[in-house]
């Protein structure tokens, strides 16, 4: 993979451009938008990154970061509610995840996340117009959460002047049950298996995740938990603030614990509004079509204005 380069306009091509066909991503370079595609070096890691412009010059840029297990192949929807809103649009895969290097599904420690969101904007944002906002699905969520609540207790400003959470994680689906099974096989299991969960309504996007995606991961490393375990316990000490956050959550969701991780967001900032979504599930960005674009509305409503 190349270095990203927003200087040169080059055809993706051999098997990155497999990669973009099998995803999807291709159909915005075919649409007459820019797609531009390469590495980073963020924090030790190659972040494989994504900038995408609209036809016309961009009234901003929406950062789009997704979730455990995920990458910027399932998050084509995001992307082009972005670009038909008139904004350039930049994704990456987390580390661990997609085409970026680090082990597989695993981190260090949260800690990462951050410097790499940190690398990534000190390279972008003189690149790319502002104003800036951003959108994360579950721990892409956590992630931005956590880059609100910590840049604000050392002082600093966010990055981004708004900010949506699509059910963002602070804590898994059953926190206490997860903390004593890392307690009791932690310290023997390097790795368990996966279990998937049924996370969306639309088939098609189970069966992709499920059967057919050779980037998911079939094994949940133990210290991805320990890491997540310590997070969710440094985010309890900082200080809430009135940072405006809005938040997307699927009453179905199993996958975390939703009811507290919505009230920690409502202690710990201004949540400026919760959208519900009765019947829906945890991968919002990727729920069937109708309720799908009750998520993008939201987006369209309190991100891309």
């Amino acid at each position: 993979m190349p270095a990203l380069d927003l200087a040169v306009r080059a055809p993706v091509r051999g098997v990155l451009a497999d990669y973009c066909r099998f995803y999807g991503l291709d159909a915005f370079s075919q649409e007459g938008m820019q797609h531009y595609f390469g590495h980073v070096e963020a924090y030790g890691y190659d972040i494989a990154t994504h900038v995408f412009l609209p036809a016309r010059p961009p009234r901003g840029t929406l950062l789009v970061l997704h979730g455990y297990f995920d990458h910027v192949g399932l998050f084509v929807h995001a992307i082009r509610r972005g670009l038909q809103r008139g904004y350039a649009v930049l994704a990456y895969d987390l580390p661990g995840h997609g085409l970026s290097s680090g082990a597989i599904g695993d981190i260090e420690d949260f800690s990462h996340y951050q410097e790499v969101l940190r690398d990534v904007l000190t390279l972008l944002k003189p690149q790319l117009p502002g104003p800036w906002v951003a959108v994360g699905q579950s721990t892409g969520g956590g992630i931005l959460l956590d880059h609100v609540l910590s840049s604000l207790a050392e002082g600093r400003r966010p990055q981004f002047q708004r900010i949506q959470l699509w059910a963002p994680l602070v804590r898994i689906a059953q926190w206490r049950k997860v903390k004593l099974s890392y307690q009791l096989m932690g310290r023997f299991r390097r790795v368990i298996p996966r279990h998937f969960r049924r996370s969306s309504s639309d088939d098609d996007f189970i069966d992709l995740v499920w059967h057919r995606d050779p980037l998911q991961a079939r094994e949940l490393p133990m210290r991805w938990v320990d890491s997540a375990i310590r997070w969710e316990a440094r985010l309890q000490t900082l200080p809430a603030c009135r940072f405006p956050l809005t938040v997307v959550q699927g009453l179905e969701d199993v996958t975390v614990d939703w009811r507290y991780n919505v009230d920690f967001v409502r202690r710990h900032s201004f949540l400026e509004s919760l959208i519900e979504l009765p019947g829906a599930s945890h991968h919002l960005a990727n729920e069937r079509e109708d309720m799908r674009e009750r998520v993008m509305a939201a987006l369209d409503r309190h991100v891309l204005t």
